[in-house]
């Protein structure tokens, strides 16, 4: 079976990666020295782009922007390109081909993107995508390339072995996925051998049947080609095609905050000011199973170091929480402390008027992206800083890059514009909207992100969100919405409601409603 075969037969699941999105790449560019274009007026190529879903919603953030997506699989493409249809998107090429035998034309690209692509394709073709970020990136331009990393992808060998052993010789996807399943539930109850074998097959078996979709299951892990490599390895591999190691897409994954302070020592006497051997012994420290490198021209000016200074140029996003020493409460004076922690357990503690203010500010505009001269002037106001702008600048300036380092925030050049609060006449962007037309609980965000509505009221809410409809037509229609869905359920009986009930009940509804919506980053400006 090819892989083009396979992907038309069986579908993969399209998302979107926020981590692969322009304004992330380019603050992470200008954060190291490049003049990295903005994602509002730039060229992007994404590799193996499936139907496009990525590029869909890039296109419609940036229409002054030019994106070009290919695929070896026509059905995607075709799927894909009936959606930019749709949207009307004249700055989206998509395009079925083989990289081995496409032209990329002679205008080059200031970014390209190739997410879970390089492992799965054979040595000629990673040879080709690398040649192909060579020959076509601009100057300042900044390839991302994602592969499964090693060591940490020993142990899942352990189940792709298995697997591929188990599967061998049946061609049609459901049936070997059924087995690959049938395989893993056996692992699951079944496996003998040492005590630690077994806890490690167990859990790799529970991790694939609980958290990996079956489509996702049959490309990715009963593949034919699934290469793994170490950062080391990938690097040289980039090398040779006269590229250059820059950063990883999520920033945070070399941070060694999660290290005893000893091993901390440690970890930096091995690594010897090496870039790639710090980040080499922090996936031996780590497990790491999974890459999203940044590549930039070999002789690109870049810096190994961050610098703080071009923060100020940038936008912050953040969900973060305050743990307050009075329980909660933000107490902006000096010398009190506040812990600034994410939900994936970052965190920051600082007890400096300003910072303190700005963060909180952050939090308060998730998800929107407040610019960094925005949030110092608000957050001087606040506290009421007695010192100059400078200094200030400076000192957050140095929390914003630590709190980024840390994953506390993500930053963005240029980020994606979207509504943050309801408007008199709130309208839903036309990609999720035809997402819930097609009847799909998993819609793409203005972030972008994946976001799944988890209710027919939300569902049927987003349907009625066209920008025509001022709150009173909303509750109305909302309303007559939800008297139709109880008429036509299959156990409708005499318990359901009239359109009065439904009016009243959504007037303490409503307005909460909209305003999910719009922290979702699903509405337009």
């Amino acid at each position: 079976m090819t892989d083009a075969f396979s992907y038309d037969l069986l579908e993969y699941p399209s998302h979107v990666h926020p981590q692969a999105h322009p304004s992330r790449l380019a603050a992470i560019g200008r954060l190291h020295g490049l003049a990295s274009a903005s994602p509002a007026a730039c060229r992007l190529l994404e590799v193996g782009c499936g139907d496009g879903l990525q590029l869909l919603t890039l296109a419609m953030a940036y229409p002054r922007s030019r994106f070009v997506g290919i695929d070896l699989s026509r059905a995607a493409i075709a799927r894909g390109e009936a959606m930019r249809r749709t949207l009307g998107l004249d700055n989206l090429q998509l395009v079925a081909a083989d990289l081995a035998e496409w032209d990329p034309g002679p205008s080059p690209f200031d970014y390209i993107v190739a997410h879970g692509f390089y492992s799965w394709v054979p040595d000629c073709v990673r040879e080709r995508l690398l040649a192909l970020c060579r020959q076509a990136l601009s100057a300042h331009g900044i390839a991302y390339v994602s592969y499964n990393a090693l060591p940490g992808c020993h142990l899942r060998r352990l189940m792709w072995d298995m697997l591929g052993h188990h599967t061998r010789g049946i061609e049609d996807p459901r049936e070997r996925i059924a087995a690959a399943c049938a395989l893993l539930e056996c692992l699951d109850t079944d496996v003998a051998g040492s005590k630690l074998y077994g806890e490690i097959i167990r859990s790799e078996a529970r991790d694939l049947l609980r958290r990996t979709e079956m489509s996702v299951l049959f490309h990715d892990d009963l593949a034919d080609i699934n290469q793994p490599f170490s950062i080391t390895n990938f690097a040289a591999h980039a090398a040779a095609s006269g590229l250059r190691y820059l950063a990883e897409a999520d920033y945070h994954e070399a941070s060694d905050a999660g290290l005893a302070p000893g091993a901390r020592e440690r970890f930096a006497a091995r690594a010897n000011g090496d870039r790639l051997q710090r980040e080499q012994y922090l996936d031996y420290l780590k497990g790491r199973r999974f890459r999203q490198t940044l590549l930039c021209h070999a002789e690109a000016s870049m810096r190994e170091a961050p610098d703080s200074a071009m923060v100020r140029g940038l936008h912050a996003v953040g969900h973060l929480r305050i743990d307050a020493a009075d329980g909660g409460t933000l107490d902006l004076a000096q010398g009190v402390a506040a812990c600034f922690t994410s939900g994936d357990g970052a965190a920051l503690t600082t007890d400096h008027p300003v910072i303190k203010a700005a963060l909180a500010i952050i939090g308060n505009a998730f998800p929107g992206a407040p610019g960094f001269e925005d949030v110092l002037a608000a957050a001087r106001e606040a506290s009421r800083s007695p010192h100059s702008i400078e200094a200030d600048a400076q000192a957050l300036a140095h929390a914003w890059l630590s709190a980024f380092e840390l994953g506390l925030l993500t930053l963005h050049c240029d980020p994606p514009d979207f509504a943050t609060e309801a408007g008199a006449k709130p309208k839903v962007n036309a990609l999720a909207r035809m997402q819930v037309e097609s009847g799909s609980d998993l819609l793409t965000s203005l972030r972008p992100s994946m976001v799944r509505v988890d209710s027919v009221l939300a569902i049927e809410l987003i349907r009625l969100l066209d920008g025509k409809r001022d709150r009173a037509a909303l509750r109305r229609d909302l309303a007559a919405r939800m008297v139709e869905r109880e008429a036509s359920a299959p156990a409708a009986d005499a318990s359901a409601h009239d359109a009065a009930w439904w009016e009243a009940r959504l007037d303490g509804m409503l307005e909460d409603g909209l305003r999910q919506t719009a922290r979702m980053a699903l509405l337009v400006a």
